[in-house]
């Protein structure tokens, strides 16, 4: 094993397959291959969603034990965008014969599937030996990046991309720090409520950059915010927790006028989640609503989800009024763009 990393094999799996995930890990590390599986490898006490995107990082490679439950687990389609965010290679083994789902076909793309039905033979066990002992091989190694950003700053996607993203990494991150930063035993966030990773490439393609500021910190991405100006039909039903932001409420901004905003979501990985970090990017928020009144752009209210106690408590103090709940249990705040300014704490911490 290369000794940058921590595990050969990040093994995921639907919760119903587990025995099956634990013959196979036993036998690979029988064989000398060193695992991280959930929720063996999770530390006591930990942020469980944290620790599976650590657990992801520190491997060399991943092991979907593919079947008609991780077809449809969104835990396993979590962990298959962190690893495609992070470029791993994905070995898919098949225990089942059936056709994946769009979502995780979309992921693992033209992938070599590896077929073990009916029963998973030591001749899988070799192949994906082999396919690891092939990437230990040709992994290049370098200690020497350059740090383009040290951060911690909000900068946009062009930005960003100097530092190597691409539109589809940073797309896959943002759906990631979701992940990270909207709890599943709190919140009902899913795709259908969220929207897939191809509704936010269409909205990216079709609204430009600058809806969106992600926060880095020494060249990596981790946190982001991201707000829209609302066609105003539609601003009172998302106010009231109807529904959550897609893609049919954006409006037309570019020529100008005058806009409901909302902000969908401020995001930032929960070891760095701290109110100088949070302010940060209301800083950006501030910074870019001004922005935009000079071209003729201008707020007239503004909403924002929250999914955070401590994003909450800042929220409030900055003048925000709970209005409703959203469709996945997000709390939904909103103020007067003018009054929300007159406020002592924004007037003094992010408009001198």
């Amino acid at each position: 094993m290369n000794s940058i990393y921590k595990y050969d094999l990040f093994i995921s799996y639907a919760t119903p397959n587990r025995n099956i995930a634990e013959y196979i890990l036993n036998k690979l590390e029988d064989k000398g291959l060193k695992c991280f599986i959930a929720p063996r490898d999770i530390k006591t006490g930990a942020d469980y969603a944290s620790e599976i995107v650590t657990g992801i990082s520190n491997s060399l490679a991943m092991l979907l034990i593919f079947s008609k439950d991780s077809n449809k687990s969104g835990f396993v389609l979590r962990e298959i965008n962190s690893g495609v965010s992070r470029n791993k290679m994905i070995i898919p083994l098949k225990i089942e014969d059936f056709l994946p789902s769009d979502a995780m076909e979309f992921y693992l793309g033209p992938t070599h599937w590896l077929d073990a039905f009916p029963e998973v033979l030591d001749v899988h066990i070799e192949k994906i030996i082999t396919l690891i002992s092939q990437i230990d091989k040709n992994l290049s190694i370098s200690d020497d990046k350059t740090i383009h950003f040290e951060g911690p700053l909000v900068l946009k996607t062009s930005e960003v991309k100097k530092i190597g993203y691409t539109n589809k990494q940073i797309i896959l991150r943002t759906i990631e720090l979701d992940y990270l930063c909207i709890p599943s035993d709190i919140y009902n966030m899913n795709e259908e409520q969220e929207g897939s990773f191809e509704d936010w490439c269409n909205i990216v393609s079709e609204h430009g950059e600058e809806l969106a500021g992600l926060f880095v910190k020494n060249d990596e991405i981790i946190g982001y915010c991201e707000l829209y100006p609302i066609v105003k039909d539609a601003y009172s039903d998302l106010i009231a927790g109807k529904y959550i932001v897609r893609d049919s409420i954006i409006d037309l901004y570019e020529f100008g006028g005058t806009f409901n905003v909302y902000i969908t979501m401020i995001a930032i990985e929960p070891e760095n989640a701290s109110m100088k970090n949070y302010f940060m990017i209301f800083e950006w928020i501030f910074a870019h609503l001004k922005e935009w009144e000079s071209r003729g752009i201008l707020t007239e209210k503004i909403g924002i989800s929250v999914y955070s106690g401590l994003l909450d408590k800042i929220v409030t103090q900055l003048g925000f009024e709970f209005k409703s709940c959203n469709p996945v249990k997000g709390k939904v705040y909103e103020s007067e763009w003018k009054v929300l300014c007159e406020n002592p704490l924004v007037k003094k911490r992010f408009l001198n």
